[in-house]
């Protein structure tokens, strides 16, 4: 059985109402019995994959648990379902206590979704003891836009325009203490998303170039930017590769943690890169790329 709690983020500057923390939990037996199946959106069963430790090995107590706070993509026009929901089941059946934000897009613009992630951060950490979260364990996870969204909160959240405007008294409380970026959008330069920036920033009529520097994430990593899991695949023509491999070695440089994975082919907007995500497209079942949740659940064990 799922349950959900909604929390209203609301920041400075949203036009088109606040932002929705969603809390998701599910029962045990929201797995099949049996064959560990579990129902896709379309209906169809799919298997559960088994981890290759217990669910308990990411509680450091019985307690406390890591928390995952979940940003779809789309482009900074949309929110996509399927990044979403789904998403969090999956780190729910790993261990962790699971969030999705859906957070402003057009006609808002930079930075009202930023604020509203650090809202989220801060809300969750404040919340630890009565959800049982782990507090220097909460993890933003983004989906493409949503990976760029994760990531912005990972280099900007020691900046006075981003806790001042959220009446935090400094960075600490909205600081991530981990990023699992997915196909992040990341750069500004030649390896683009073309329209990003242009959403971004189209509530102001277009971007400068101090805006470009600005949200080039790669050019903002410092050593208080937190550690990083990031995949990607090879084949993504939407994103291309090089934003995951910038942001890799922007980390590398500065002495941050940082853990890649580069699968050799598979679509952009893949997201569990299973039946469960695919909408019925084989294109989105991928076995290979489907295992980043894995990698991803032994790369929090270390947090």
């Amino acid at each position: 059985m799922k349950r959900e709690e909604r929390i209203y983020i609301k920041v400075p500057g949203q036009q088109n109402g606040e932002g929705v923390l969603t809390r998701y939990q599910w029962d045990e037996d929201g797995e099949r019995e049996g064959g560990g199946g579990r129902e896709s959106g379309d209906g169809r069963e799919t298997a559960v994959k088994k981890t290759s430790f217990e669910k308990t090995s990411l509680e450091k107590t019985s307690h406390k648990k890591p928390a995952v706070i979940i940003c779809p993509g789309g482009g900074y026009w949309q929110v996509v379902a399927r990044e979403g929901e789904p998403v969090a089941r999956e780190f729910d059946r790993l261990g962790c206590q699971t969030f999705v934000l859906s957070y402003s897009v057009l006609p808002d613009g930079f930075p009202v979704s930023l604020l509203e992630l650090a809202k989220a951060v801060a809300v969750v950490r404040n919340r630890a003891r009565e959800w049982k979260v782990d507090p220097d364990r909460i993890v933003v996870c983004g989906f493409s836009a949503g990976g760029h969204l994760a990531c912005s909160l990972g280099v900007f959240w020691n900046r006075e325009f981003v806790w001042r405007a959220i009446e935090e008294k400094s960075g600490e409380g909205i600081r991530p203490n981990g990023m699992i970026l997915d196909y992040p959008v990341i750069t500004t330069g030649p390896f683009a998303h073309k329209k990003f920036t242009e959403r971004l920033f189209a509530h102001k009529g277009g971007p400068t170039e101090e805006d470009k520097e600005l949200v080039s994430l790669e050019k903002q990593v410092t050593k208080d930017t937190p550690k990083a899991f990031i995949w990607q695949t090879c084949t993504d023509r939407d994103v291309p590769v090089e934003n995951s491999l910038l942001l890799a070695m922007a980390m590398s440089r500065a002495g941050v943690n940082v853990e890649l994975h580069i699968f050799p082919d598979g679509p952009h907007g893949l997201s569990l890169a299973t039946g469960e995500t695919s909408g019925g497209d084989p294109q989105f079942e991928n076995p290979h790329s489907a295992t980043w949740t894995e990698e991803a659940a032994m790369w929090l064990q270390k947090l």
